[in-house]
Order: structure tokens, then sequence, then C-alpha cells
């Protein structure tokens, strides 16, 4: 039998790539004990913490079409494998619905965006602001916020 917590260690994983990809890391965060160990930061910590538990309480259609956060879903995982351990139930199935990462960037469109022109812009009828604002992040490394009606003309 497996550790049942690596059914959840991805939401950590999640947790410190989203971090990293809004820049909120850096080298400067990481701080090297007595025993040349390297940990976070005191703050960057508390910050992880809060991403990680924010990933753990969103809510995602589990049972019978109602939405229960992660730890519920974990907890009910326990409590279905605790009664098939005790023998009150035959079996059991490890359900675990899949996180939406609403991901609207990848290298292609990255790539398409900062190499767009003026002219580009007009003729998709973006708003000369809002090309600047998504070009400005995405030169700076950041991940722009793009809605979907922009999204829809640049691809």
């Amino acid at each position: 039998m497996y550790d049942i917590q690596e059914l959840f260690r991805w939401i950590i994983d999640v947790s410190v790539i989203q971090l990293l990809e809004g820049k909120k890391i850096k080298k400067s965060d990481f701080i090297i004990t007595e025993n040349y160990h390297i940990r976070l930061g005191e703050d960057i910590a508390k910050l992880l913490i809060g991403k990680i538990n924010s990933n753990f309480n969103a809510k995602y259609n589990y049972k019978n079409g109602k939405n229960y956060s992660y730890q519920i879903i974990m907890q009910d995982n326990l409590q279905q494998l605790a009664n098939f351990i005790m023998e009150k139930k035959k079996e059991f199935d490890f359900v675990i619905p899949k996180m939406n990462l609403n991901r609207n960037d990848n290298v292609e469109l990255r790539e398409k965006i900062l190499n767009m022109t003026s002219d580009d812009r007009k003729k998709l009828g973006i708003n000369k602001s809002t090309f600047w604002y998504i070009k400005k992040n995405l030169s700076e490394g950041k991940t722009p916020k793009i809605y979907e009606k922009i999204m829809l003309r640049i691809q």
C-alpha cells in the first residue's frame, strides 16, 4: 500500500509553481542553516503555506454533483480506506477530482504576443493600453491576465 499523501502531493507542487510563475519567490528568500541546509525564509514559508491552504480549500465537483474542498475529499477517501481496513466495506476506490488549472499562457502564445506589431493589434481590434499591459507583463516574465474576448482574437 502506498502513502495516502502521495495522492495529494501534486497540490503542493502546483502551489510552488504558482508562486514561481508569479515571481513571488526570489533567491534572497532562501536561508542557509549552520549545517548548510537550504531552507525557505519565514515570510516566504508563510506565503507558500497560504497558497497550499488556498489550493486545498478550493471547491471541486466530487460526489453527487456537489462541490467539496480537497481537504474534505481527502478526509472522505481516508474514511473509506478505514472502513475497508476494518472490513466494514468490501471494496473502495480513491476518487480525487482534477484541479482546474486555468492557464492562458504558453510559449507559442507568449511569442505571438511579443512579436505582434501595433498594426497587428489594430487589425485584431485590441485596445492599445490592454495590448501594452499584456506585452509589458510578458516581457517582464510575468503571467498576464488575458480576458477570453482578447484571447479569442489573438488565437
